[in-house]
């Protein structure tokens, strides 16, 4: 009992001691809201804005209308593909309900030039080019794989002297750049034309981890069995999220006609252990497939490829630049230049690049919590798209952080006001 009346009495005397210093504390709470909320604000509003300007890749809309009359939005499709052979095989095209092929891409290429040339409402330069391109706008498709890449000797005998790295390999046609800013340590990107389907640009990871060095244009990397010339190193977004989601492992990128052709549809295909020595001796070139149409089969094949008719590979993205002379318009116009797109019952990721990172897009891409999450994961997606996506997240706490600020300086500031006329 002794024990437990000290114990009292110390409470007690700590209380009278500290009750001056307590009450002080609650006499001034409304500076400490008004203090926590302009840091929260300040916090959320800060970051906000950081991360959108560390997203270049979903604001390319803005260099396009710069020098324009008329507006554009980045418009992004993301279908899916099937990998029977393995993880290391190409994403192959498994039918129209949710999957996107070269001829379905030339259909949605030629009516978006039909809306757009009716939109401007001008005879001249309509249709598609001689190449199959798009005028007055761009785009560009891409899927990926992973794969082992290997460096050729110099000397073209002694091949013990090559390194061998795995690798993630984006295959693209069109203007990817439009799309895709990079920073370029030398040499250029893929040109829109084909002339060389053995044409290949590395990213600055596999440059540094193969050659300790960014000038090396000119040299020969084995893939799939094949020599491909290396004509471009680049770097990619170095911010955060870029890094989390893969920016920092060796990449390359080739032709779209380069994977149709050579990729493996085994796993057991994609060793590259076939040197390029052995190569040196199937050097043949396929013919240079232009814009909108496909490689023909077997002769583009390599001479060891699998099956002697291959599968169809499926186009897993597809980016537009549209002109838009009425806002949202672009929308309206992608989803019905897809014939097997239905919005009640989405069986494509329909995407808005432009403008994805406002509060409402945002919060209907959050919100319900885990929704959007649970709808996409039936998809692959991209490194630049996965950047993008916790990049929404991210944001999405931000304007959380913001909400919770302005309700503490709503708090602090009417506490300071009652405080105040309690005072006068």
């Amino acid at each position: 009992m002794a024990a437990q009346g000290k114990i009292r009495r110390y409470f007690k005397d700590l209380y009278r001691n500290n009750r001056r210093k307590v009450k002080r504390i609650i006499m001034v709470s409304h500076f400490w809201l008004l203090l926590a909320g302009l840091f929260l604000t300040s916090l959320g509003i800060g970051r906000y804005i950081y991360l959108n300007h560390k997203r270049p890749d979903q604001h390319m809309n803005v260099y396009w209308a710069s020098d324009s009359e008329l507006g554009y939005r980045h418009m992004s499709v993301y279908a899916r593909g099937a990998r029977p052979g393995g993880a290391l095989t190409p994403p192959v095209y498994i039918n129209s309900g949710v999957s996107l092929k070269r001829a379905d891409i030339i259909e949605i290429r030629t009516n978006l030039q039909n809306l757009a040339d009716s939109g401007r409402g001008s005879q001249s330069k309509s249709g598609l080019g001689t190449d199959g391109r798009p005028h007055g706008w761009e785009d560009c498709m891409s899927s990926f794989l992973d794969g082992n890449i290997q460096t050729v000797p110099l000397d073209g005998v002694n091949s013990t002297s090559a390194m061998t790295s795995p690798c993630n390999i984006v295959a693209v046609e069109g203007n990817f750049p439009a799309f895709h800013p990079f920073r370029y340590m030398s040499g250029g990107f893929l040109p829109e034309v084909l002339d060389d389907a053995r044409q290949i640009v590395i990213n600055d990871v596999l440059a540094w981890k193969f050659y300790k060095s960014y000038d090396v244009i000119g040299n020969k990397l084995s893939l799939w069995g094949q020599e491909f010339t290396i004509i471009g190193v680049v770097s990619e977004l170095s911010d955060s999220m870029s890094r989390a989601t893969g920016t920092l492992d060796p990449r390359v990128y080739i032709y779209f006609t380069a994977m149709e052709s050579w990729a493996p549809l085994t796993d057991s295909g994609n060793d590259n252990s076939r040197s390029a020595t052995a190569s040196s001796g199937n050097n043949t070139t396929p013919t240079p497939t232009p814009s909108g149409t496909s490689p023909s089969s077997p002769a583009n094949a390599p001479e060891n490829s699998e099956p002697s008719v291959r599968p169809e590979m499926a186009v897993m993205c597809y980016e537009a630049m549209l002109p838009e002379v009425i806002r949202g318009v672009a929308k309206s116009d992608m989803s019905n230049s897809m014939a097997s797109y239905t919005p009640a019952e989405p069986n494509f990721y329909l995407l808005s690049n432009t403008g994805r990172f406002n509060l409402i897009d945002t919060w209907k891409y959050m919100l319900p919590i885990g929704k959007t999450s649970s709808r996409l994961s039936v998809y692959e997606f991209p490194y630049w798209e996965k950047a993008a996506q916790l990049t929404t997240q991210h944001m999405f706490a931000d304007e959380l952080s913001v909400i919770a600020g302005f309700v503490l300086l709503i708090t602090g500031g009417v506490q300071s006001v009652l405080r105040y006329r309690k005072m006068s």
